[in-house]
């Protein structure tokens, strides 16, 4: 009997025309009137662009979010690591615990059950990596594989991290490179292997549970994670709603060693370009090419946290976020005018 050969599932999913996120100014037209209002101890995350939704209960807020995606990686044991680290992440942004998680599952009848299981299995390692507990969850049949989790969590009312807070003169730290959307796109063309780009690929498995800590050990004024609207789309996020500005210092910005010659190339993810319309009128660039801007809107999945700090603890939280293994890059600093300025 011929063995057969192993599926491809970014191949797959690439072929049955893989799910992409929304362009965010499609989803803003999508959900022009629709988005509940925020009110005392209440925030849809819809209305104000928090990481996750949130309410008050007491002394402790319950956060809640959800995310879930088509195959990013060959390996399903791996597609199932990053998915839930990139779930969790939202929970971990603002400064919260996971407590329950629940799987979403979309998977195709003509591919093996034994791949879910694997995706399954990396998804419940990070789940329980974490310390929450699963408790079940949803699953249909679909043209093309998806996962993802839907989480809830919690943290103290006083520890909460949102995304609104930023103040002119903070700092701005990232704590993990730039450029997995590159990186998996050149993955789905088969121009790299899972073990050139092995670095890129064990970051999006990690969690963000240490720069979590980090931040609640020495006081952030905001932070949001980093993912499918790029840096510039989520600090564009944090700073909007109270008029800020930025200077991002490209050459501060860690980008993953073969993405910016990939990015450069051509090869980028369509997601990479809906971003660059939507923010280009905002964004000004000194001395920064074209080429050297595309990692700044790669969409980005289960990428670092990018957090605001009062300059005087910027020395403390990137101690911090070092003693825990994780990036701490100074990559620019907030301003009190309302574009995104990136110099060399």
């Amino acid at each position: 009997m011929t063995e057969q050969a192993p599926v491809r599932l970014t191949s797959y999913c690439q072929a049955a025309g893989c799910a992409a996120k929304f362009a965010p100014a499609d989803l803003e037209r999508a959900l022009a009137g629709l988005s509940p209002e925020d009110g005392a101890g209440f925030a849809s995350s819809m209305e104000s662009r928090d990481d996750a939704g949130w309410i008050e209960l007491g002394e402790l807020i319950l956060l809640q979010s959800v995310d879930f995606f088509t195959p990013v990686v060959d390996d399903p044991h791996r597609f199932g690591q990053i998915a839930a680290a990139n779930a969790l992440s939202d929970i971990y942004a603002m400064g919260g615990e996971p407590l329950t998680a629940m799987n979403l599952v979309c998977f195709p009848r003509e591919l093996d059950l034994e791949i879910l299981r694997a995706i399954l299995a990396g998804g419940g390692s990070k789940i329980a990596e974490s310390g929450a507990r699963l408790c079940g969850g949803h699953s249909v049949r679909d043209s093309e594989p998806k996962y993802g989790v839907s989480v809830s969590g919690r943290v103290d009312r006083r520890r909460l991290v949102r995304n609104r807070g930023a103040h002119a003169g903070d700092a701005l730290v990232l704590t993990k490179p730039l450029g997995v959307g590159i990186i998996t796109t050149a993955l789905k063309r088969e121009l790299v292997s899972e073990g050139e780009v092995e670095d890129a690929l064990d970051a999006m498995t990690r969690l963000n549970r240490g720069a979590r800590d980090a931040m609640q050990e020495v006081g952030v004024s905001a932070a949001t994670d980093v993912t499918g609207y790029g840096l510039l789309g989520h600090l564009s996020e944090m700073l909007g709603p109270d008029g800020l500005g930025a200077t991002l210092r490209r050459k501060a910005v860690p980008v993953w060693e073969r993405a910016a010659a990939l990015g450069a190339d051509g090869c980028y993810p369509g997601g990479l370009e809906t971003n660059r319309s939507y923010l280009e009128e905002r964004v000004s660039a000194d001395r920064v090419s074209d080429a050297d801007l595309l990692p700044l809107y790669d969409p980005q999945t289960s990428g670092g946290l990018l957090i605001a700090v009062d300059p005087a603890r910027v020395e403390s939280l990137t101690s911090a976020l070092a003693a825990r293994g994780e990036g701490a890059a100074v990559v620019g600093d907030v301003t009190a005018a309302g574009m995104l300025r990136v110099t060399a």
